[in-house]
């Protein structure tokens, strides 16, 4: 197991995981995470990182990829909309949707609508299909209320 592979490992740590953050990525905070420029290797981990079977580590990777929202996690972070875990497929959506978080606070220029409305409809957490419809609204589209 390579260095950066025992990075993505200690995001599951609490204890390990800020050290981790900042050793891979440069940033912790989100003010801080929007200036810094990501190495491609540390990319490769985060994206790397979404297959990890725990899923602290799959959530903390789509939190970084978020914040630093680069066009290259796109489809990564698309493919976590089917995830196991509702935690991460709610983030997953809201790392697509969400500029507030984003360095030039804009969406990211990807075209999700479908796959929002896929999760509005038949994701079996209420959670999640409520953060489908907020996206789908915060994207200019009428969205029906989940179904309970």
């Amino acid at each position: 197991m390579n260095s950066l592979a025992k990075l993505i490992d200690a995001f599951a740590d609490p204890k390990r995981r800020n050290q981790a953050i900042l050793d891979l990525v440069g940033a912790f905070n989100a003010n801080d995470l929007r200036r810094v420029q990501v190495k491609p290797e540390a990319k490769a981990a985060l994206i790397s990182g979404l297959d990890h079977p725990n899923a602290k580590v799959r959530w903390w990777c789509l939190q970084l990829m978020d914040h630093l929202a680069d066009d290259s996690y796109l489809e990564p972070i698309l493919s976590k909309f089917s995830d196991p875990e509702a935690k991460v497929r709610r983030h997953a959506i809201h790392a697509l949707s969400c500029g507030d978080c984003k360095p030039n606070r804009q969406v990211l220029a990807v075209k999700i609508e479908s796959a929002l409305l896929a999760a509005l409809k038949t994701d079996p957490d209420q959670r999640v299909r409520e953060e489908a419809r907020q996206a789908l609204e915060q994207l200019g589209h009428s969205a029906p209320s989940p179904a309970a």
